[in-house]
Order: structure tokens, then C-alpha cells, then sequence
């Protein structure tokens, strides 16, 4: 059986990080990227005159459809499954007329939580046509089932990849706080929160690291550090050198930033919201509820103080990440793809 995977990569995610490094564990991976002869101002001026409310489709999207249509017309009805990596985009014509392809299987992952697929996704039209989705946040699971009433719908985490990522206490800062990504950050949080956390522990550093136009969002402090297109290797002895991770977020499905330093023993301070509570169970780590600004500053605050507790928290983190690395989960997703071919 043949497996496509139509695969999507954001521009700000590290070499070791994102959820097409699914593809370099998954036995025998086929990617489509959208190698089409198409001329791209074609491409672009017909993914123009699509209806965005189905999700992201452009010129990329249009061209990844022709290649994919060209390739299982090819195959001859041989048994095949096609994944979406980013059911948020790209999901379009070839979907809609699976009936032309009898063997096979058309599925998604989801990553937004549903307080975005509620307006990125708000004509379900060819989403409803999967026969298959994954969540990779808890969160997830009841908005798809309702909303786009696909037939198979399962929680299956996003991977890390805990070779690359991995602890170096000798590297440890104890009074370095880390904030990585932007996507549903609480910026408002850690502005108010850092000042007040660097009054009651003296010597904090803290390092923010975000894409540069996210640059502005960060306020000016003396203990802040914003960096920005670090390498992988960098992005690594950042984790390592952290004391803790200190990301309050808006909302959230999975989070690389939570996994990464969680595969690097990082002991994690974060909000209670969307899929966090489910990625961090058993490893101790402090969830504060949204926006709770005080609680935020508080258990920063008490954590930087007790060295035992964060060698503590450390090792349950590590372990917690072994459960999440990217051999375990691919294997999930192809017994998934196996449930699918057998309905």
C-alpha cells in the first residue's frame, strides 16, 4: 500500500522541529510537495479565485492537488492512504472527487485549536469529505466530530525528536528563564509578569526567542534578551541552558516549544489551556490558569528558589518526552492509517 503524505513546512520551525519530521520515522513516506509544471502565475491566479473559508489554498495548495491527482491516477487503483499534514490548508478538489480513486483513504492532522478552526475552517465543505482525522490535542477531538463529522477521529500527539533534544544539566542557568515561538502567546503576560519576577529574584535573565516580526510585541527590560533565526544547535543550548520554560499561552493544541523543552529537562511553567494539561501529565510541571497573571509571577518565583524541585521536575520532563519521540508516534499513526483501510 502506498502512503502520500501532502506535506506543509512553517518557515519558522527549526530543521529538528515541525510535524513533517513525522515523514523521516514513517516506513516508506511518499511527500508531495507540489512539484507541478504548472507556470506558478497560473497556479496563483486560479488558487486566487478559491473560497478561503475551506482553509488555506494557494498557489502551493493548487499545484500539490495537480501533483497528487496526477499520482493516483498513475497507481491504477492500488490501495493507497493520502495524509494532510496540515488539515488547515491544502485540502481541496482531490478530496472532493474521491470517488474517482475506489482504494483510497484520504485523512488530515488537525493543529489548530477550536478556537481558530471556528474561523479558519468555517466551510467544512471539504473537510467532510476525510475519512479519517488525527488530533494532536485532546481539545480537539469533540469540535471535529461535530463540526466536520469526519467518520474516524483519534488523539495521537505530535512527536519530538528526543535524540537531538536532550538534556545538558552542566549547561544550566538557574536564574535563566526561556519564552520560545509566537503563535497563540500571551505577550501581554510575559510583559507584565518578567519586571515583577526580576524585583523579587535578583540576577534573572531572561531570553525570548521569536520570529522578528514578533520582535514588538516584547517591552523592553533589562533582563530580557529577544533572539531571533538561531540554528538548531543554538535553539538546543538554549533549552539546555534555561532554568525553566516560562510560556504563558492563549490557547493550544500541541506545543514544540513545550516538547522541546520537555525532551531537554526543562522544568515548565505554562497555561492551563487547550491540549497543555494532556502533554504534561505526570511530569508535575505548573499550569496557571489563563491570564492569572499573580499565580504566573508566584510559582516563577518559588521554582527559581528550589533548586531540588527543578532536578526533579527535570527528570520527569525527560521521561515524559520519551513517550512523545517520533519513533512512538509514528508507529500510531500507521496503525491508524491501518484502521482506515480496514472499514
Amino acid at each position: 500500500m502506498n502512503t502520500f503524505f501532502i506535506q506543509h513546512r512553517s518557515p519558522h520551525h527549526a530543521k529538528n522541529s515541525g510535524y513533517d519530521r513525522l515523514l523521516d520515522y514513517y516506513p516508506n513516506a511518499k511527500s508531495l510537495l507540489g512539484q507541478s509544471r504548472t507556470p506558478y502565475q497560473l497556479a496563483k491566479l486560479v488558487s486566487g479565485l478559491v473560497n478561503q473559508k475551506a482553509g488555506v489554498y494557494n498557489s502551493d495548495s493548487l499545484k500539490k492537488d495537480i501533483e497528487l491527482f496526477n499520482r493516483l491516477r498513475k497507481q491504477n487503483n492500488t490501495p493507497a492512504i493520502v495524509h494532510y499534514l496540515n488539515a488547515e490548508r491544502d485540502i481541496r478538489f482531490v478530496v472532493k472527487h474521491k470517488s474517482l480513486f475506489k482504494n483510497v483513504r484520504f485523512c488530515a492532522t488537525f493543529h489548530k485549536p477550536p478556537s481558530v478552526l471556528a474561523w479558519r475552517i468555517s466551510n467544512p465543505k471539504y473537510v467532510k469529505c476525510l475519512d479519517g482525522a488525527v488530533a494532536v490535542g485532546e481539545n480537539q477531538l469533540d469540535y471535529i466530530q461535530e463540526h466536520f463529522k469526519i467518520k474516524q477521529v483519534a488523539y495521537i500527539p505530535h512527536g519530538v525528536d528526543t535524540q537531538f533534544f536532550y538534556p545538558d544539566v552542566t549547561q544550566r542557568q538557574p536564574n535563566r528563564l526561556l519564552f520560545v515561538g509566537q503563535h497563540l502567546r500571551d505577550f501581554d503576560a510575559l510583559n507584565y509578569c518578567v519586571p515583577r519576577i526580576a524585583e523579587k529574584n535578583k540576577g534573572l535573565s531572561v531570553y525570548v526567542i521569536v520570529h522578528p516580526a514578533y520582535k514588538t510585541k516584547v517591552a523592553y527590560h533589562k533582563s530580557i534578551t529577544v533572539l531571533s533565526g538561531l540554528s538548531d544547535i543554538a535553539l538546543r543550548q538554549a533549552y539546555q541552558e534555561a532554568g525553566l520554560l516560562f510560556l504563558p499561552m492563549l490557547d493550544s493544541t500541541a506545543c514544540n516549544s513545550i516538547l522541546e523543552s520537555m525532551a531537554c529537562g526543562l522544568p515548565i511553567v505554562t497555561s492551563d489551556v487547550g491540549g497543555n494539561a494532556k502533554y504534561l501529565e505526570g511530569t508535575n510541571s505548573i499550569l496557571v490558569p489563563k491570564a492569572d497573571y499573580h499565580q504566573f509571577i508566584d510559582a516563577t518565583v518559588t521554582l527559581l528558589g528550589d533548586a531540588e524541585k527543578i532536578d526533579e521536575l527535570a527528570v520527569l520532563a525527560r521521561q515524559k518526552a520519551l513517550s512523545y519521540d517520533w519513533k512512538v508516534v509514528s508507529k500510531q499513526i500507521l496503525d491508524f492509517h491501518s484502521s482506515l483501510t480496514l472499514r
